[in-house]
């Protein structure tokens, strides 16, 4: 049985990555970060493009 996806995946465009930087360069300066901004963060899609 295949696994439904309960969210709409984001386009990885220049926006999503400008976000991905922006709550890098945050959670290095300390500041506390939600967890939804913590999931974007962890989101191993990122290596999969990157590695081809």
């Amino acid at each position: 049985m295949s696994k439904q996806c309960t969210k709409p995946k984001r386009k990885r465009d220049e926006a999503w990555f400008k976000d991905k930087v922006l709550l890098v360069q945050a959670q290095a300066n300390g500041q506390v970060l939600h967890e939804e901004e913590l999931e974007f963060l962890a989101d191993p899609g990122i290596a999969k493009t990157q590695s081809t």
